[in-house]
C-alpha cells in the first residue's frame, strides 16, 4: 500500500448531475459507496467532505424511501398470498 500521492487528481465530486428519482437502489447505492470510499480515503478537504457527506446523506434518505415502498409492496403481496384483505 503506498502514501497518497499529494499531486494525485481530487475524486470526482460530480454525483449531483445523476438525478436521485430516476435511478434504481442498486444505482444509488452504488453512489452511496462511492462517497463512503471517498470520505474513508482521507485526501479530501474539508468542504469536498461536507459537500460529499450531503450528498450521502440525500443518497441515504432515498434508498431508505426505495426501501420502505419495496416492504409495503412485499406486506401487500404476503397479505395476499395469506387470503387477507388488500390493504390498499
Amino acid at each position: 500500500m503506498t502514501a497518497p500521492n499529494s499531486n494525485a487528481a481530487q475524486p470526482s465530486l460530480d454525483f449531483e448531475s445523476a438525478s436521485a428519482e430516476a435511478e434504481s437502489f442498486e444505482a444509488l447505492f452504488a453512489q452511496l459507496e462511492a462517497i463512503a470510499a471517498q470520505l474513508e480515503g482521507g485526501s479530501l478537504t474539508l468542504e469536498q467532505s461536507i459537500a460529499l457527506y450531503e450528498r450521502g446523506m440525500e443518497l441515504a434518505q432515498r434508498c431508505q424511501a426505495l426501501l420502505a415502498d419495496v416492504e409495503q409492496r412485499i406486506e401487500v403481496l404476503r397479505q395476499r398470498a395469506n387470503g387477507g384483505p388488500d390493504p390498499r
